[in-house]
């Protein structure tokens, strides 16, 4: 494979789509349409994980020929971490748990933790499209 051919594009709009979302929480007064927005930010949380689970898989089968029996969800982040395009392994083992949580159960209770975790979700998207953007351009 090309280092060029992974396509980061849903990557970058997922994470477009959660900052605005999140920045529309943060600014909103009214506490009926906040709750609304804070119930599209998990759900733009839960499919920006989705997205971003899913690059890395594809990037360590196709960079590093890493076979689907190599890639458990938490060595695809041990993996990603130890090539340095994540910064936190523990923050990756975090949102998988917040992920999975609400794919079984959707109440308040376990959206007051997504929504606390967003900006730290953010940045370390932000990180990781970065490092896949820069290792990919470098030849």
């Amino acid at each position: 494979m090309k280092k060029s051919e992974l396509d980061l594009t849903n990557l970058r709009n997922t994470l477009a789509s959660i900052k605005e979302c999140y920045q529309d929480y943060c600014s909103q007064q009214d506490e009926k349409i906040k709750t609304y927005i804070k119930d599209s930010c998990v759900q733009r949380f839960e499919y920006t994980y989705e997205t971003a689970k899913k690059i890395m898989n594809k990037f360590l089968k196709k960079e590093y020929d890493k076979s689907e029996k190599d890639l458990t969800i938490n060595n695809i982040f041990r993996e990603m971490y130890g090539l340095g395009l994540i910064e936190n392994f523990e923050h990756w083992v975090d949102y998988r748990e917040k992920r999975n949580l609400t794919s079984h159960e959707y109440d308040d209770k376990l959206t007051y933790p997504i929504i606390e975790i967003i900006p730290q979700f953010i940045n370390d998207i932000e990180i990781l499209l970065t490092n896949l953007e820069k290792t990919l351009t470098d030849d």
